[in-house]
């Protein structure tokens, strides 16, 4: 095969010039997981964390924050159990083999994982994307027959392609920013749901009315509102076999949500001879289903296509009430506990039509029936729109990583500017703002470096904080991690930028990084006063009030200030309880760990500072 100029064919593909083919254990060091005795209890339940095959679907994330289980210190000392520092490249290697992620803090693991502590010319979280970009490699090496496994000799002489350190890091920065788009579309969707629902549970009860409606409800059967009919005649194996659309019982569990919008089986002209036709207005129900607590789920027809309904399907032609509300009643909580009250069969739950006929419900007239549908179904557009959006993200991102870790496209950086360049680039115009970014930092630290206290995550903070109440732009873009907020992007930019200009280096010490002098320390207090002199005495506030604060009182207000603000960009009244129940649900789970009351409790000491969004009138 003939390679391009500028490329190489090596023994893991065609790669730059410029790249190397290594051994990976050649910059990396491997390390093997081992489970501690079972039957001793004084070796589980300690403050150890333990990655398992229980934790996998953790290892979905960019970092895996904690663990399901958790072992002692003396399970760690009596076992072959060995702890590992954060920044280590944990991977799966039995049973869902491929997934991977960096550990967030020191944890140990079982022995069905491998793991690499990274060397200083390879990038953690390049190597996680790296890996995850591997399937085909990982499918090939698979061996085992009850469980797929990839034996640790594989790991040992695994060889990887290496770009240069520097672009390793952009590319795992391009690709991080996608995940954190496609995390920030996934809560979006799921907010959007759940305002949905919400909505559902209170207009289609009556108990907030429409403007301009106020007449009665009345309750009514389902058999009093239409005929019943079957589906019939649909095989699975039929479900492809033509071009004339067709709705099979188990695609309203997975796929029509209160409404048919589109189809995922198509069958053949003589198939549809035993089908059932549909028409606008029906009501398909599943006739059979897994749980008496999902029987019986509803999704109405409004369209004007020829259609069919295959069998285990019970239809409600109906003949008066709207078809869509109907859609969406006929899923709400109180129907379906009637259809769970009337389901029949347990490993497999049915339920007939004369079942479904002696349900209740609750009815508007027919004009505020529509109206209702209408809001509903607009909602119900807005998440198609994102979910579509979602949909396209995703495959950019996966077209992302094969072109960039493979280095068919290059990310190409330029070099930070010098001190000297940037006072001749501020004269008469606008000064770099990520060096700007860098001065701020070097204020913040200067100030803070020598508590004990400090390091990495709270200078994170400290940057929220500095730049939200201070009302600076930096151009960072804060992430929901578990740590959050946080930008790691920004961090190691600002990292780069201290050490460059000799006034601060982030050293890491432990298990920690702590930041040091460096010789030019102070040298960046002239930008400071030309371009921060305004914001000099609240930055002054901020950091007096921190000083001695320990990390997590930083990270509970930081986290409490981005809810906050992010809520007040979408309501005009947000009480605690609101702000509290976006950082608990809608964050990450590591938030968790902090007592709902110790939340609400700082939110009262915020107003008592001032340390609120923009916007906020204090009492």
């Amino acid at each position: 095969m003939e390679v391009k100029p500028g490329y190489k064919q090596t023994e893991v593909g065609v790669i730059p010039e410029d790249w190397s083919d290594v051994k990976i254990t050649s910059i990396a060091r491997l390390e093997s997981g081992h489970t501690p005795s079972k039957k001793n209890s004084n070796y589980w339940n300690g403050a150890v964390q333990w990655i398992s095959l229980h934790d996998t679907d953790k290892l979905d994330a960019l970092e895996i924050y904690s663990t399901t289980q958790t072992i002692t210190e003396d399970g760690l000392k009596n076992s072959s159990a060995r702890l590992l520092s954060a920044g280590t490249v944990v991977f799966s290697r039995t049973a869902t083999v491929g997934k991977c992620c960096v550990m967030a803090r020191s944890m140990a693991t079982s022995q069905d994982f491998a793991c690499y502590v990274c060397g200083p010319s390879l990038n953690n979280y390049f190597l996680v994307y790296l890996f995850r970009n591997m399937d085909r490699v990982w499918r090939s090496l698979m061996a085992g027959s009850i469980h797929n496994t990839i034996y640790m000799p594989v790991f040992k002489a695994l060889k990887i392609p290496l770009p240069p350190v520097e672009e390793q890091r952009a590319i795992a920065t391009a690709l991080s920013d996608m995940d954190a788009l496609l995390d920030g579309l996934d809560r979006l969707i799921a907010k959007k749901r759940a305002i949905k629902q919400a909505t559902m549970q209170q207009l289609l009860t009556g108990r907030i009315r429409l403007l301009g409606f106020s007449g009665k409800w009345v309750v009514k059967r389902l058999g009093d509102l239409g005929t019943f009919l079957k589906g019939s005649g649909v095989r699975k194996d039929e479900a492809q076999s033509g071009l004339l659309p067709c709705v099979r019982y188990g695609e309203l569990y997975t796929h029509h949500l209160d409404v048919i919008r589109s189809f995922n089986s198509y069958i053949s002209q003589e198939v549809a001879q035993s089908a059932t036709r549909i028409k606008a207005g029906d009501l398909l129900f599943a006739g059979s289903g897994e749980t008496k607590e999902e029987i019986g789920k509803c999704a109405a027809f409004t369209g004007a296509q020829e259609a069919y309904a295959g069998g285990d399907i019970v239809i409600l032609r109906l003949s008066e009430a709207d078809p869509m509300y109907m859609g969406y009643c006929c899923n709400t909580s109180s129907l379906a506990s009637q259809k769970a009250s009337l389901g029949q069969g347990d490993a497999v739950v049915h339920i007939s039509a004369k079942a479904l006929a002696e349900i209740e419900v609750y009815l508007p007239e027919k004009a505020e029936q529509t109206a209702i549908a209408e809001v509903l179904s607009d909602m119900d557009t807005e998440i198609t729109a994102l979910e579509t959006r979602r949909t396209k993200t995703h495959a950019l991102k996966q077209a992302m990583m094969q072109e960039l870790l493979t280095g068919r496209t290059r990310l190409v950086t330029s070099k930070p500017n010098t001190a000297g360049e940037v006072v001749k680039q501020t004269e008469g115009r606008k000064a770099n703002v990520h060096f700007l970014r860098s001065v701020l930092a070097a204020e913040i630290i200067d100030q803070l470096h020598d508590q004990p206290t400090f390091g990495h995550v709270k200078f994170e903070k400290m940057m929220f904080l500095a730049e939200h109440l201070c009302e600076v732009d930096t151009g960072s873009t804060y992430h929901r991690k578990a740590a959050g907020p946080y930008d790691n992007r920004a961090l190691r930019s600002i990292d780069s930028q201290l050490q460059k200009q000799q006034w601060f280096e982030a050293r890491k010490e432990g298990e920690r990084y702590q930041y040091v002098p460096l010789a030019k320390r102070g040298g960046h207090r002239p930008y400071f006063e030309r371009h921060f002199s305004g914001i000099s005495a609240s930055l002054e506030k901020i950091l007096h009030t921190f000083k001695t604060a320990k990390t997590v009182q930083c990270e509970i207000v930081a986290t409490l200030l981005a809810a906050w603000s992010d809520l007040l960009r979408e309501k005009e009244a947000v009480s605690d309880e609101m702000i509290v129940h976006e950082v608990l649900n809608n964050w990450h789970e590591a938030k968790q760990r902090i007592p709902e009351d110790r939340w609400l409790a700082a939110l009262g000491w915020m107003r008592e500072k001032g340390f609120v969004p923009k916007g906020v009138t204090l009492p």
